[in-house]
């Protein structure tokens, strides 16, 4: 007996599988690759599911389900007319199945969506809770060594980033963040990258990674703007921000990947350095972010104006450029909320962020250059 080649949709996954089916007297006899039937059709119940055309697959159902068979070969609908007589007859769908699959639909989407909303961040705090620093460590490292790759670099050319090392801007910037943690019970041990890239960014990792590109540093006014940004980012160090949202990136991803029968593992872990360079943190951890830096700032000294004038004045550019700043400053929008949390918990500098030394330092952070992220 010929055998079709096919693709063979059980109506209970969204996955296709290819099989080859074998025209028997009573039906279709469906074989996987090891060789069994995998399944078999009765004739009387197997339907056209739409009139099929000169050189195009045939698409076969099963009345009462929604199974579907796609048979590359469309000289194989005469050959079944014979097994199965009612070939041509319309398929209906009675108002009592529509009901149910409406019903199994929304119940679906329900699940799902509280999958997202609640299971997996729970999950995600959960996970990040228990996992080691050396873990952290090298995923933190991992997802940078991506992100570099998508940001633009000094003449905005993508995946010209390059890591700044003159070791007097780098230990300038570590002496601010020492500072700003001081007070802390439990301070975290931090790693500080610079970024040779245009982008206006800083933004955290997994294992204490503390990430300013050349353009952020660029467009700040004063080390008391670069001392908020900081603040808020030993923020999501602190409350490791990082790590939870990237396991909760990636578990929705894998979600995702699970319903439409996509599990590869490149395009997920590709996805979380684009989820951080384009998508950020929750409004929650930015608010929480923020209130620690207003908190550490002023536990150090260093006031609270500067912070606020950085993003006033990536607001007020905003409107210049329609939007083109803000977009580079992706993860940390200046948004009116925010400037009003900022200026209504406005404290006063006690002593300068940094010496003039240690600005210029930090200013000059990308004289030298190289290829490998200064980590361990």
């Amino acid at each position: 007996m010929a055998r079709y080649p096919a693709r063979y949709y059980d109506g209970l996954t969204a996955r296709s599988r290819p099989v080859e089916v074998e025209i028997a007297a009573t039906g279709l006899a469906i074989f996987d690759e090891a060789g069994p039937v995998a399944s078999s059709w009765p004739g009387e119940r197997i339907r056209l599911v739409e009139r099929p055309r000169p050189d195009e697959p045939v698409r076969l159902g099963l009345a009462g389900t929604t199974a579907r068979l796609i048979v590359d070969d469309p000289g194989m609908v005469e050959a079944l007319r014979e097994a199965a007589p009612h070939l041509k007859r319309q398929q209906r769908t009675s108002g009592r199945a529509v009901a149910r699959i409406a019903l199994w639909a929304v119940l679906a989407a329900g699940s799902v969506a509280s999958i997202v909303l609640v299971l997996i961040p729970l999950l995600s705090v959960q996970l990040a809770a228990v996992t080691p620093d050396s873990a952290k460590l090298r995923l933190g490292r991992a997802v940078l060594v991506q992100v570099v790759g998508l940001l633009p670099g000094p003449s905005g050319e993508t995946g010209t980033g390059r890591y700044c090392s003159n070791e007097q801007g780098t230990a300038a910037l570590e002496r601010l963040v020492e500072r700003l943690a001081a007070d802390l019970p439990h301070p975290p041990e931090l790693r500080l990258v610079v970024v040779n890239s245009r982008l206006v960014n800083a933004f955290a990792l997994p294992g204490g990674i503390m990430v300013f590109t050349r353009g952020l540093i660029r467009e700040a006014g004063s080390a008391e703007e670069i001392a908020g940004i900081a603040a808020h980012e030993l923020g999501h160090v602190v409350h490791d921000h990082s790590t939870r949202a990237l396991y909760r990136s990636f578990a929705v991803s894998l979600l995702v990947g699970v319903l439409l029968g996509d599990l590869t593992g490149g395009a997920l872990t590709g996805g979380l350095a684009e989820w951080l360079v384009n998508t950020g943190y929750s409004r929650e951890a930015e608010r929480e972010a923020d209130a620690f830096a207003l908190a550490q700032l002023d536990a150090a000294g260093i006031g609270t104006l500067g912070l606020a004038e950085f993003f006033a004045r990536l607001e007020e550019k905003e409107k210049d450029d329609g939007g083109l700043l803000a977009r580079m400053l992706s993860t940390h929008p200046a948004t009116e909320e925010r400037l009003a949390f900022i200026r209504g918990a406005q404290r006063r500098a006690l002593r300068p962020a940094m010496s003039e030394e240690d600005w210029s330092a930090t200013r000059d952070a990308c004289l030298t250059l190289q290829m490998t992220p200064p980590l361990p």
